[in-house]
């Protein structure tokens, strides 16, 4: 569906190369270093190219939820992160839409 965001499904190979791609930026915006990135569950918006929004587990019972954009190009570039203050967002905290808040 062009503009929402389709249903939430199980994170594949495909988005967990976009988590890795992205991943010195997430460090560099949250300022630390995490025991793992692996991503969990997906949402996607199509625009002018592909919005993923992501659950990332980080170590523990943590996750972030990033949003990732994939140019119809290819390039791939972090556009957002919600952490709870690196506090984390739980595990079951649904997947939404978030504004871009990273430049």
């Amino acid at each position: 569906m062009p503009g929402g965001t389709g249903a939430e499904k199980e994170a594949t190979p495909e988005v967990q190369a976009l988590v890795e791609q992205v991943k010195e930026d997430l460090i560099a915006t949250l300022g630390q270093a995490f025991a793992t990135l692996e991503a969990s569950h997906f949402k996607t918006q199509v625009v002018a190219g592909t919005n993923y929004f992501v659950r990332v587990h980080i170590g523990d019972d943590k996750y972030v939820h990033l949003r990732i954009y994939k140019h119809f190009s290819g390039s791939v570039e972090l556009h957002g992160v919600r952490h709870g203050e690196v506090g984390g967002v739980g595990a079951q905290e649904e997947l939404q839409y978030f504004e871009q808040n990273r430049k």
